[in-house]
């Protein structure tokens, strides 16, 4: 099941993406739910339940504002983490504008250049295969003296190395919880390579990274939390982020 939501704001062009989105889901065999929107207000208040299969295709420009599609991204991930955000434009200088809002836009479709449904097709196999690996991801597994412990990976956003004990960490979760396992930073990263060492003194899950700055070489989580990031680190993560 694929639920996607278009922002809009020609209808002819509106209708055409829609089109364009059931023709691939009926080729591809997917169950699908379609809404059509010409104004911000309107999909704020009818936004999908939080799910990997949510799908946005937003315009940029929406009656005449420019960054109407960049302030409805954020109204989108404030509302959904897991979903996935495709941007549709003839303004290519918004790009860095655009991920400077969220590193997590999953494309940037040109309408006067290229083939909008080919590149719609791309985002729409991508976003069902995320979702369907989604469903099968391991939780984060560890030995806690004779117990085996499991944490959904999902709720992690990082570990912290514990200043009063080298030989442990603090675990930190979406739902700003710590707590303290009896593993340094070290040893979590060979047992887990999910996880990315961001720093020395913290290791990092990449699916929770919200915004990255790469002038305060910091990164931001969709819970607010933030930690700090080696320049280096912070390039390879975006190479990371970017390739997945």
């Amino acid at each position: 099941m694929l639920n996607v939501e278009i922002l809009e704001d020609d209808y002819v062009q509106q209708q055409q993406i829609k089109e364009y989105v059931e023709q691939i889901c009926q080729k591809q065999h997917l169950a699908i739910t379609v809404r059509t929107f010409s104004e911000l207000p309107a999909m704020v208040r009818q936004l999908f339940q939080p799910n990997t299969h949510n799908l946005y295709i937003i315009d940029l420009e929406i009656n005449g504002d420019k960054r109407a599609g960049l302030k409805m991204s954020q109204v989108i991930r404030n509302h959904d983490q897991l979903a996935s955000i495709v941007f549709i434009t003839i303004h290519d200088e918004f790009l860095y504008q655009t991920y400077k809002y969220r590193i997590s836009a999953l494309d940037f479709i040109a309408k006067d250049l290229g083939n909008i449904q080919a590149e719609l097709e791309k985002d729409i196999n991508y976003v069902h295969s995320k979702a369907n690996h989604k469903t099968r991801e391991q939780p984060f597994r560890f030995k806690d003296y004779s117990n085996i412990v499991s944490i959904d990976f999902t709720t992690i956003n990082f570990f912290e190395s514990n200043a009063s004990n080298s030989h442990s960490s603090i675990l930190n979760t979406v739902d700003n919880q710590q707590q303290q396992i009896n593993y340094n930073l070290h040893e979590i990263e060979k047992m887990d390579p999910r996880f990315f060492r961001i720093h020395r003194s913290f290791l990092i899950n990449p699916q929770q990274v919200q915004t990255i700055n790469t002038h305060k070489n910091t990164v931001t989580f969709f819970n607010g939390a933030t930690c700090p990031a080696s320049r280096l680190r912070l390039r390879q993560l975006l190479k990371k982020i970017t390739i997945s």
